[in-house]
């Protein structure tokens, strides 16, 4: 993409219509003039430029409500406002790779008092080689968002449009998530791996597509596993019945055990007494609280369960009730019309109908009837799925469901009481004894340890029950959707087989190119660093991490440095480094727009910058810039290098500037 023309209609400080043309066409880019050069006193209107390309690109993203509203309150020209003008535009014109020109729009609206009232945004795009184009006026902002976006995305626009003293930012905010979308969005990664979604996708409609479409040999592979299953299933059943009593039997021994050792210690002491009726009441609410949280699963647990297909029933029988009504209610205002075409239709007609023109005449004479006595059509092909009794279809449609809240309550309690019961053990095993109960002591451990043993195998028979179970489920409603299409089965197992392939070569090349184009980043930053940067020896290594897309500073002793504690020059001259790699590892070919871009640096760094780095960073880069930031290096390079420059004139006394050709008075065309 190339700017061309930038259109200030009556905006902020420019008054009237005023133009600049920014198009360098291809033979001068080629003889290395590759500059605009635009220059100004502060407060001339340079960074009223960057942010007006800004935002006739990317609009309102990025600002806030009340920030937009201060920003343009007063955007439009005040000595064109005192003459009773209302309204103030922006236009942008720019190229892309395809040679179409788009003239992108912004136009303002006020009332008497300058309030902003509207905001109207417009495109024309003309074809190469065509005057004409079409214009349209976007209604829709993200509409607007996304075709923008296809020539340069907006998270992108850091690292192509941006303040020169605020370069710094970008590495100052290089670990957020919003830097990382940018550089893979400006390197194309983005688009790497937007191809494996895509990829992905085609997998996952395929395998749908698979799963409708089956063979003859598949059908009596699911009906085999079908058996397997049901097998495996009954064999689970009675491990987990005996897994089950054996877990009943070692509680009851452990019980009987307890109970041996606690008759012991109540005779031993009131202390060990006193802990041992707290165990057996706390013992006994839980046992309580499990037989409640039994029963209440017995009797409600299947209506929580089902509660979003009972809801979900309820609604389908309720629209067939609907619909029920609606067919006997037509039935019941078509008897007569049926009745009396009968009648006609037995009587001789000569010649004689045949059986097709019968029946037009009775659908036509239907829709006649229908229309005259105002019988509403309903849906004939609709099917009623339930065929309920009023009994049934009252209950099913009233049927409570219930939230699991209940439950989360009482297996809250049911664990608060399990920890009491267990910190009272503690307290019992570490109360001092006068009466040898090691042995109990024992053999409630060595008890509950087989206890535990068998409780894991208990638990991994009713896992893998449910699991069959669930297997058994598909499988049998796999079965249920399964038709005779399968003509088409083979020729969806050959795409999908092929889709793999090509996701796995994709995904092999991604991973190569990836890790070339990281390794391309950090070369080209190392490569640039070294030319711009003064103090060579001050780091042991600075670095672009390949794995984190960051910039990392080492000192001599290898640790690593914390940029933000560099200069503001320092950390200018790092992020130039890092925007040049970015754009030369870059997909997209975009012009730059820097405002203001010597302003902190000292005179080695300034022409470092200006005879390493401007010449070569992008095909089109507009230069922003004040009386402050020129030498004669500047000069003679921008001379040299520049294929346009302009002068922001501010007229004190007329309070608007002038856009004219030259450049501070040192560079004139």
């Amino acid at each position: 993409m190339l700017l061309k023309k930038l259109v200030f209609d009556n905006y902020k400080t420019y008054y009237g219509h005023q133009d600049v043309d920014l198009y360098i066409p291809p033979e001068e880019r080629e003889k290395g003039k590759n500059i605009i050069l635009l220059g100004g006193l502060n407060g001339a209107g340079k960074t009223t430029i960057l942010k007006a390309i800004l935002y006739v690109l990317f609009g309102k993203r990025g600002i806030s409500e009340s920030e937009h509203k201060r920003l343009f309150s007063n955007v439009i020209n005040n000595t064109f406002f005192e003459e009773g003008g209302r309204s103030c535009s922006v236009t942008l014109v720019l190229e892309t790779d395809q040679k179409e020109e788009w003239e992108l729009k912004v136009r303002w609206g006020f009332d008497y008092l300058k309030r902003l009232t509207h905001e109207e945004r417009s495109i024309l795009v003309r074809k190469p080689g065509i005057r004409q184009g079409k214009k349209v006026q976007i209604d829709n902002i993200e509409v607007y968002n996304r075709f923008i976006d296809k020539i340069i995305p907006y998270h992108s626009a850091p690292f192509f449009i941006f303040d020169g003293e605020e370069i710094k930012d970008i590495i100052l905010r290089q670990n957020s998530s919003e830097m990382t979308e940018a550089i893979h969005k400006i390197t194309g990664m983005q688009a790497y791996n937007q191809l494996l979604d895509d990829l992905d996708k085609m997998i996952r409609s395929l395998e749908q597509d698979l799963s409708r479409s089956v063979s003859k040999s598949k059908l009596s592979n699911i009906n085999n596993e079908l058996e397997k299953v049901e097998d495996e299933i009954q064999t689970l059943r009675e491990k987990k019945e005996t897994r089950s009593k054996e877990l009943d039997e070692l509680k009851s021994q452990i019980e009987t055990v307890k109970n041996q050792r606690n008759n012991k210690l109540k005779n031993n002491s009131r202390s060990r007494e006193e802990l041992i009726k707290r165990q057996s009441s706390i013992d006994a609410k839980l046992q309580n609280m499990k037989t409640e949280f039994r029963n209440l699963f017995l009797n409600e647990g299947v209506n929580t369960i089902l509660n979003s297909k009972v809801n979900t029933l309820k609604k389908q029988l309720r629209n067939e009730q609907a619909l029920k009504n609606k067919r006997v209610i037509a039935n019941a205002s078509l008897t007569p019309y049926h009745d009396f075409i009968n009648k006609l239709l037995s009587e001789p007609i000569d010649p004689p109908l045949n059986e097709q023109q019968l029946n037009q005449i009775k659908e036509i004479g239907e829709g006649i009837w229908m229309k005259d006595n105002d019988i509403k059509e309903f849906n004939q092909e609709a099917k009623e799925l339930h065929d309920l009794s009023s009994n049934t279809f009252n209950y099913l449609t009233n049927l409570q469901s219930n939230g699991s809240e209940k439950y989360s309550t009482k297996l809250t309690e049911i664990d608060r009481l399990t920890n009491q019961l267990e910190s009272l053990e503690t307290e019992l095993r570490n109360a001092p004894e006068s009466v040898d109960i090691s042995i109990e002591n024992k053999q409630i451990d060595d008890l509950t340890k087989v206890l535990g043993e068998k409780e894991v195998r208990f638990k991994s028979t009713r896992r893998k029950l449910k699991k069959a179970s669930e297997s058994r489920t598909a499988l049998t409603n796999q079965l249920t959707r399964l038709n005779d299409q399968g003509s088409d089965y083979e020729d969806v197992v050959n795409q999908l087989e092929t889709v793999k392939k090509l996701y796995n070569v994709v995904s092999g090349y991604i991973e190569k190119m990836t890790e070339l184009k990281a390794n391309y980043i950090k070369e080209e930053f190392s490569n640039m660093l070294t030319k711009l940067f003064r103090k060579k020896d001050e780091f042991g290594k600075i670095e672009f991490d390949i794995r984190s897309y960051t910039v990392k500073l080492y000192s001599d002793q290898m640790q690593e440095i914390s940029i933000q504690d560099r200069s503001a020059g320092e950390m200018q001259m790092i992020s130039s480094a890092l925007i040049w790699a970015l754009t030369k590892a870059s997909d997209l070919s975009l012009p730059m727009v820097i405002d203001t871009p010597l302003g902190r640096l000292d005179s080695f760094h300034r022409n470092h910058l200006i005879n390493h780095y401007y010449k070569e960073l992008s095909e089109q880069v507009i230069i922003l810039s004040t009386d402050t930031e020129i030498t004669k290096d500047y000069v003679d390079f921008m001379k040299e290098h520049s294929h346009k420059q302009y002068m922001l004139d501010y007229d004190e006394e007329k309070k608007y500037t002038v856009i004219r050709k030259g450049y501070f008075d040192l560079i004139k065309v």
